[in-house]
């Protein structure tokens, strides 16, 4: 399972056997996304909100009803300015989400509690934290809530990533890659999702098989009833 793919980017990148989530960066990316034969999350990535106008956002909204997620959306105070900005897109994306009943896959990069506290207060139900390295003491919180956390292909060469994996429980853990993202001369991709697998599996002292199973009914718990 990869529940965080930028699949408009390179289609090519759909491997047999690995169920992709294909999440979008604006309101072009997310009509693409809407034609691929994926998991469909569609928004406006942080990064992508300082250029994209309301109406972009409205137009996005209204292709809700076509979408199985909204994604990837969220704050980034690292990389973008713009709060003011970011938390009016985001929380829009969190009332479309709570008005067609959508799960949230989610960019919170060192906004990490914020972007929590926004789900609380919108009273979200349904919500993946992507590649989360925020606080390790924040994930207890996270996974008491119901909401998922995601663990990266990255994980080979980011080291505090393997300490979110050690205290992130099983049960509430999805693999992802965030491809075709390069991160430190890494180019990742679904491909990567099996060596990751199996890598949990050590982590975690149990059997591939049984991550293999536990990660895809997370995947649907996260999803909801349309993909049980």
């Amino acid at each position: 399972m990869d529940a965080h793919v930028h699949l408009h980017e390179d289609p090519s990148m759909l491997t047999e056997g690995i169920t992709v989530v294909a999440v979008s960066d604006d309101l072009d990316s997310s009509e693409r996304t809407l034609e691929l034969d994926a998991i469909k999350c569609i928004g406006i990535h942080p990064w992508s909100v300082p250029q994209s106008s309301e109406g972009e956002l409205k137009r996005i909204g209204n292709m809700a009803e076509s979408a199985d997620c909204l994604g990837e959306v969220g704050l980034d105070y690292r990389f973008v300015g713009s709060r003011e900005k970011q938390r009016t897109f985001f929380e829009y994306f969190l009332d479309i989400a709570r008005e067609y009943d959508l799960p949230l896959n989610l960019h919170a990069l060192d906004a990490w509690r914020d972007v929590f506290d926004l789900l609380l207060r919108h009273d979200i139900r349904r919500a993946y934290f992507h590649w989360y390295n925020g606080p390790l003491d924040l994930i207890e919180e996270i996974v008491g809530q119901g909401y998922f956390i995601g663990i990266n292909a990255a994980i080979k060469i980011q080291r505090k990533h393997l300490r979110v994996l050690e205290r992130t429980p099983l049960s509430r853990l999805i693999t992802e890659s965030d491809g075709p993202y390069n991160y430190r001369g890494l180019r990742l991709s679904p491909s990567l999702i099996p060596e990751l697998t199996v890598k949990v599996a050590e982590v975690k002292g149990v059997s591939v098989e049984s991550v293999v199973s536990v990660v895809r009914s997370n995947l649907h718990a996260w999803l909801g009833s349309k993909w049980l």
